[in-house]
């Protein structure tokens, strides 16, 4: 009789959360041997049981790991992300189901599937979780950023594959580290803190700066006048959502759009000359993606071997 008003009032409440955020507790002493059921979600990620079991098991064992092994956490984070975008194009470019992440999130991008907001957060965590995968330290507070932004994208990624759900993601709680955190360790965590902001205003920097509208323009006013280079700016937008950049697949984008801006009659330019400048425009906005990168991935190692070391230091007492 219990677990079924149990699973009446959680049915209820919401069609996305599942019996795991209700706790069964006997109570002692006096009330010895009675039942209290309470709701308390245990993972930030309850609601996407019923929307997307797979998704939410990725996403409670990056919630698990997070503090005790982030490089893992982001590992996990990475295949969520996988998981969405899969279902996603599953919905609406099918053609392109087998497609690598970063072409899935691009062409749902161009299809007008991903705003460009959850956009950015998929690409976040695509470009952090494959610098874990490929041996790059990844600190705590960069994970639990990253499992943050995987919080808001669920809630909108509910909201779309279970039409007329009614999802509600509630306020993300950070999960709270195993033991406390001394103030060393919270220094360290603050430059790390600073690095991030450094990274992601880095980011919204270069793909404002490469975008035709902002997000308050009216696309088709302003296309009647510059109708060339939307395409050619726009594709090279969604091109830097990948840090290091691909250069035959860049290559394609920017020798074809540019060419073509430049062999157009208002710029009277002919075929070499016009290839000759996109190739700098190639060479110029790989080179500065690269190196932006690299040197953030390299101050992120340095921060993480600054708290393996303090971490040795506490344990041998010496601070």
């Amino acid at each position: 009789m219990l677990r079924q008003r149990t699973r009446h009032l959680r049915d209820a409440w919401d069609p996305c959360i599942r019996g795991a955020d209700f706790r069964v507790q006997r109570l002692p002493g006096f009330w010895a041997g009675a039942l209290c059921v309470s709701h308390k979600p245990a993972t930030n990620f309850g609601f996407l049981d019923r929307c997307d079991p797979r998704v939410a098991h990725l996403a409670r064992q990056a919630e698990h790991y997070v503090h005790t092994d982030p490089d893992s956490c982001l590992f996990k984070l990475r295949l969520m992300i996988e998981l969405m975008a899969k279902r996603l194009t599953t919905m609406s470019l099918p053609n392109l189901l087998h497609s690598d992440l970063s072409t899935m999130l691009g062409a749902l991008e161009r299809d007008g599937t991903l705003p460009r907001r959850q956009a950015d957060g998929m690409h976040a965590i695509r470009r952090d979780g494959n610098a874990a995968v490929h041996g790059n330290s990844t600190p705590s507070p960069t994970a639990m950023r990253r499992l943050r932004d995987a919080h808001t994208l669920s809630g909108w990624y509910a909201r779309n594959v279970v039409r007329g759900a009614k999802v509600d993601p509630g306020t993300f709680s950070p999960p709270v580290p195993p033991r406390g955190t001394s103030d060393e360790e919270s220094v360290v965590n603050e430059k790390i803190e600073a690095l991030e902001d450094r990274i992601e205003d880095r980011r919204r920097q270069t793909r404002e700066s490469l975008l035709l509208f902002r997000e308050d323009e009216d696309p088709d006013g302003v296309s009647r006048r510059y109708r060339i280079e939307l395409k050619a700016l726009e594709m090279v937008a969604i091109a830097a959502g990948e840090p290091l950049i691909d250069a035959e697949f860049v290559a394609l984008v920017m020798a074809m759009d540019l060419e073509a801006l430049y062999e157009h009659p208002a710029f009277g330019m002919d075929t070499r000359e016009a290839r000759r400048i996109a190739e700098q425009q190639l060479a110029q906005v790989k080179h500065e993606l690269e190196t932006s990168e690299q040197n953030y991935l390299q101050e992120r190692a340095e921060l993480v071997q600054e708290m393996q070391m303090l971490k040795r230091r506490q344990l041998r007492g010496e601070v």
